[in-house]
């Protein structure tokens, strides 16, 4: 699925605050859009934040959920990149997840890369989990929102799906421009 424009009902954005995305995704939803932030995309489902969330999704006729990171958040690159000034505590949830990475690849990848495809496996971790929250992932069910994950590339301006990262990124070593 193709990331182009939402041309049905409203959206959550779920996203990180650092990647001041917010004017990116207004101009590609046609419809009203709706933001909540966690830094690093690392979101904290508990009851009062369900709750509210639930009344958003309710309230505002939300059909979709969307969880969106740039390539280039901080906290994917504070992961990776040894030698980066640590701006933020990384969390083990995000080390964990690069040494899912098959050993060949973590050998000849470009950084780009490995970010695109950490930020992907982060953002569906993070989708899974919200829909098996208590009241929040009941309502997203009961109301059947779409719930899915991007990464966006701002130089090619392309929201990649996770299929496509792990495709052609583990296939194939890179991420076409088209």
């Amino acid at each position: 699925m193709s990331f182009n424009k939402l041309e049905y009902g409203n959206c959550l954005f779920l996203i990180c605050p650092t990647d001041h995305i917010e004017n990116v995704l207004s101009q590609t939803c046609s419809t009203k859009s709706f933001f909540y932030t966690a830094l690093g995309a690392s979101f904290n489902w508990d009851v009062p934040t369900q709750q509210s969330l639930t009344t958003l999704i309710k309230k505002q006729k939300i059909t979709q959920a969307v969880f969106i990171t740039k390539h280039t958040n901080l906290f994917y690159k504070e992961a990776l990149e040894s030698d980066c000034e640590s701006l933020f505590q990384v969390s083990d949830a995000l080390l964990a997840l690069d040494k899912t990475l098959p050993d060949y690849f973590l050998k000849q990848s470009h950084p780009i890369l490995r970010r695109m495809l950490l930020a992907s496996r982060h953002l569906q971790k993070q989708q899974r989990h919200i829909l098996e929250t208590s009241i929040l992932g009941e309502t997203l069910k009961t109301h059947k929102v779409i719930t899915q994950s991007f990464v966006y590339h701002s130089d090619n301006e392309v929201f990649y799906p996770p299929r496509t990262i792990e495709e052609r990124v583990l296939a194939y070593g890179k991420v076409p421009l088209n």
